[in-house]
């Protein structure tokens, strides 16, 4: 039967007007400092993309054009190279980390450097036969061996794997940007596309180009995740709302229900700009990455109120197109991409860095009041051609 895009109804939008000035948060008592920065090699940037912790008061990081994942101190800001990424002659992006809490090994997200194209609906290397090499890598952090956990090789139809959740009993959730979907597999690395709501991808009203930037954002979805502190929810930050730089984000909810498939998303808020970086703190506040106006909003638990807590156009923060995100022991570590600028040709330009936010304040108590995002029903419009992975991955008919 011959494959064709699904039309999955009337996507679901929403718009609100967020207010771009300071809000009731000042600076007062907040620390911002940069922890680390990274050197290019070869050539090559250094740029940083993924996070997590290391289980022992420390991070992980994931260079990403470099395919290297390394070991940082956030106190002293020393650094040491873990392994390389997928490793041997593989060339791509490694994105995203987290630590399975189950064992302390570290996965990775890693999309193979052959035809991609953000840009065009079309997304041709979602099936190309040739990459076999895309998908999530498990890496031992003290021994450096790095083993394949699920990639497009093995037969899943994995496209463009970003970021990463995983649950205290080792069940792995990946972001998929350009099928706008998340997938969800266990330990053994059985899996199937857990979610691919409409909220989750993009439509033709996405914003595809950032204006102020001069850059393409492309035709992309769910970017970063992060699970609630009960394991309740799945938070997921997504790149595919309409408006572009007060809009695209979109900030998504997605309740695991008891027998550990995905109910009905819902939105928690709008108005941001694209994301790159979801965190949940210990408390439930949640946190969001504005990668295209370098802000950082802390958001209640109940996402009734939300608190500027780090930003480079409000408070000068050394932020470069903020993205990754993880909260220890009271802080917030954000990786500074820089992706823009790398976009254009302008990677000597980046940070390359780490930075910390600490005492950042409470949203409940010092953020200013949201009202709940105004659903409406935009126009029904297609979906990827590869929003519904079937077997074999690679067939047409």
């Amino acid at each position: 039967m011959k494959r064709i895009a699904a039309v999955l109804g009337s996507l679901v939008l929403a718009t609100i007007l967020i207010p771009r000035e300071p809000l009731a948060q000042n600076e007062h008592g907040r620390k911002v400092r940069t922890v680390a920065t990274f050197s290019d090699e070869h050539g090559v940037a250094g740029v940083p993309e993924g996070i997590t912790t290391d289980g022992q008061g420390g991070l992980y990081v994931s260079l990403f054009l470099l395919n290297e994942v390394w070991q940082l101190n956030p106190s002293t800001g020393e650094k040491k190279k873990i392994a390389a990424v997928p490793g041997g002659d593989l060339k791509g992006d490694l994105i995203g980390l987290e630590r399975d809490p189950t064992d302390g090994t570290i996965l990775a997200a890693f999309k193979h450097r052959t035809k991609v194209d953000l840009f065009t609906p079309e997304h041709p290397d979602c099936r190309d036969p040739t990459d076999t090499a895309t998908g999530v890598y498990r890496l031992d952090p003290k021994t450096g061996a790095v083993k394949p956990f699920v990639t497009r090789g093995m037969g899943v139809a994995i496209c463009f794997p970003d970021d990463i959740a995983v649950d205290s009993h080792g069940n792995v959730y990946v972001t998929d940007l350009e099928l706008g979907a998340i997938w969800k597999f266990d330990r053994s690395g059985h899996g199937y596309v857990w979610s691919d709501d409409p909220l989750l991808g993009w439509s033709e009203q996405s914003g595809t180009w950032n204006s102020r930037d001069k850059s393409p954002a492309g035709y992309i979805g769910v970017n970063d995740i992060a699970l609630s502190p009960d394991g309740r929810y799945l938070f997921a930050g997504t790149d595919g709302g309409p408006g572009g730089t007060t809009g695209s984000g979109l900030l998504v909810r997605i309740p695991i229900q008891p027998d550990g498939s995905a109910g009905k998303a819902d939105l928690f808020a709008t108005g941001l700009g694209a994301n790159d970086g979801i965190e949940v703190g210990p408390d439930g506040t949640v946190y969001f990455a504005d990668t295209d106006n370098d802000d950082i909003w802390a958001f209640s638990p109940d996402g009734k109120r939300r608190l500027l807590v780090a930003s480079r156009g409000q408070f000068g923060d050394p932020l470069d197109n903020a993205t990754s995100l993880v909260f220890l022991n009271g802080c917030l570590y954000n990786t500074e991409l820089g992706f823009f600028k790398l976009q254009k040709g302008k990677a000597n330009e980046t940070l390359r860095s780490v930075v910390a936010i600490c005492d950042i304040g409470n949203p409940a108590t010092k953020g200013a009041y949201t009202p709940a995002p105004v659903l409406e029903a935009a126009p029904p419009t297609p979906r990827p051609p590869a929003a519904r992975p079937i077997h074999p991955m690679f067939s047409t008919e």
